[in-house]
């Protein structure tokens, strides 16, 4: 059954292609929305919108669009999420555009083939019931239910964000309407303030010299740092957590990125039951953080990354544990070309945020659907 899965929601999203242009046939002449400017629906549930993701998604749309043109939806987990949503469109017919998040309408332990195609024959209907471009936030591609309800709610028009490669996506889905892979969508207002902290934090020495990573420890995460760690001694500092407890608040975890002289990142894919994308390798949100932040990155070179950033120049890629070690310990040492890297990588994540990257590449997808 599950080998037949890609194919039954490829069928979906084509027959919701149809049905989309038999719904335009009949309401092209009828239809009571007017809509003079874009305006946008971010959606998050309650513990969603406590996560530096969602603030940073929101706050970077208000510096792009406007601060009255972004509107903030909270899910309830105790009311139906459909519902939710289609109240919002009919409560504010001037919605343009939502930026759904698969992860959002159920919990993982919901998820199965019938409600995951309920969900996404509901969404697509809805929305474009109310004229609505979606924005796909598929942070989680690896994850083959909400891969599926992506591909499904965006088989007319609208977009999928996703951090892992086209070239390695693009048969998963029936278009070609594909950002990937994407970058961290920081806001202007969140860079000053990491600029300033590390230049205050340089000033009272307060930069460790030590090779840290911070972050959700699951595998084949876990087991790589438990043997980075074991050859690194005290040299190494793993702050992870466990998945499903507590962040650390928004000024901890930037602190900590911000005082490291080096910062360490894997890359892989959440092994997870529902997970079949687990060997591929994408970019975290830590490469754009800990740029921004000025300190050095190490990092795997993963495919597309070079759309942003070049491995040697704004940060420092590894192929191997061995590998990650034998540079986490040169460049601790070598400060000089230390300093180069993690400067010329600080002014390229500069230049990403304030060009509006993460907004502008969704604006160029979508064409005609597009924000101006």
């Amino acid at each position: 059954m599950k080998s037949l899965l890609p194919i039954i929601y490829y069928l979906l999203s084509r027959a919701l292609i149809v049905l989309s242009h038999v719904l335009t046939l009949c309401h092209r002449r009828s239809h009571p929305f007017t809509k003079l400017r874009s305006r946008i629906v971010i959606e998050a549930g309650e513990i969603g919108w406590t996560s530096i993701e969602f603030k940073e998604v929101h706050q970077s749309a208000k510096e792009y669009l406007g601060e009255d043109s972004v509107l903030r939806l909270v899910v309830n987990r105790d009311e139906g999420y459909v519902q939710q949503v289609e109240h919002l469109l009919r409560k504010h017919t001037e919605i343009t555009h939502y930026l759904y998040d698969p992860r959002t309408g159920r919990a993982e332990n919901q998820q199965n083939l019938w409600n995951t195609l309920t969900d996404s024959v509901s969404m697509a209907v809805i929305l474009h019931r109310y004229q609505v471009t979606p924005i796909v936030f598929l942070t989680d591609i690896g994850y083959r239910y909400w891969r599926y309800q992506a591909a499904a709610v965006t088989a007319r028009n609208g977009v999928v964000v996703s951090f892992m490669s086209n070239k390695l996506s693009q048969a998963m889905f029936p278009h070609r309407r594909l950002i990937g892979p994407s970058i961290f969508p920081m806001s202007q207002a969140t860079l000053n303030h990491l600029v300033n902290l590390r230049t205050t934090l340089e000033q009272q020495g307060n930069v460790v010299k030590q090779v840290r990573f911070m972050g959700s420890l699951y595998e084949p995460r876990a087991s790589f740092f438990k043997e980075f760690e074991r050859l690194m001694g005290a040299k190494a500092d793993i702050r992870g957590r466990e998945l499903g407890s507590v962040r650390k608040t928004d000024m901890e975890y930037w602190q900590l990125i911000a005082s490291a002289a080096i910062v360490i990142t894997t890359a892989d894919q959440f092994d997870q039951p529902g997970a079949d994308l687990k060997h591929v390798q994408h970019m975290v949100y830590r490469y754009l953080e800990v740029l921004a932040c000025g300190s050095l990155l190490l990092a795997p070179a993963v495919p597309g990354v070079m759309n942003y950033f070049t491995p040697g120049i704004h940060f420092v890629p590894f192929e191997s544990v061995q590998d990650a070690h034998d540079k986490a310990v040169y460049y601790l040492e070598a400060n000089e070309q230390a300093d180069r890297i993690r400067l010329e990588g600080q002014r390229r994540a500069k230049a990403l945020i304030e060009s509006r990257v993460f907004w502008l590449q969704i604006n160029a997808a979508l064409g005609p659907k597009g924000f101006f």
